[in-house]
């Protein structure tokens, strides 16, 4: 009888300790390189919850300026990244970055932000895009991609990073 109870509660001690902080987490990459999983913050992570805001944070590349901005979603994400709810700036100093136009490809799932003027990268600078008023798609992990083009004579798109956003 103790045998029983024992593993009992090996079994609700390893199941309520391992699912408890693995749910309150975002961004856990299991498999690959973390090293290009880039930070965000979301106010409601709930299944198709309305009205929601979600900040991505990229770090800008060292050594050249971004003129546009590239991110590529899942078509569940498309009213999340609806040109009229975002917004891009500099995560340390709130300064809003002015944009020529957003263009939406909505059969590939992107969207390419080209700015007034090129960003120009320096160490530790971030970019923080905001979405606001989107509505979460239903639940599971879905992975956001960020690319950044340069001012070079034959520019060419630099991956920064994926956003693992959870909806759960």
């Amino acid at each position: 009888m103790t045998m029983q109870f024992s593993k009992l509660a090996v079994f609700a001690c390893l199941c309520l300790g391992l699912s408890l902080p693995l749910a309150a987490q975002n961004n856990v990459v299991i498999f690959g390189p973390r090293e290009n999983t880039l930070a965000y913050r979301i106010r409601t992570s709930r299944p198709r919850a309305a009205q929601n805001f979600i900040n991505f944070y990229a770090p800008l590349p060292k050594n050249k300026a971004v003129a546009e901005l590239q991110i590529i979603y899942p078509h569940a994400m498309a009213s999340i990244f609806n040109p009229e709810r975002l917004s891009v700036r500099n995560r340390r100093t709130q300064v809003e970055y002015p944009v020529r136009e957003m263009l939406v490809d909505e059969e590939v799932g992107s969207v390419r932000i080209v700015f007034n003027s090129p960003i120009a990268g320096q160490p530790g600078q971030e970019l923080e895009i905001t979405s606001q008023g989107g509505t979460n798609p239903a639940s599971g992990m879905y992975q956001v991609r960020v690319n950044v083009l340069g001012t070079e004579a034959n520019p060419l798109f630099v991956v920064l990073g994926q956003w693992m956003v959870s909806i759960y």
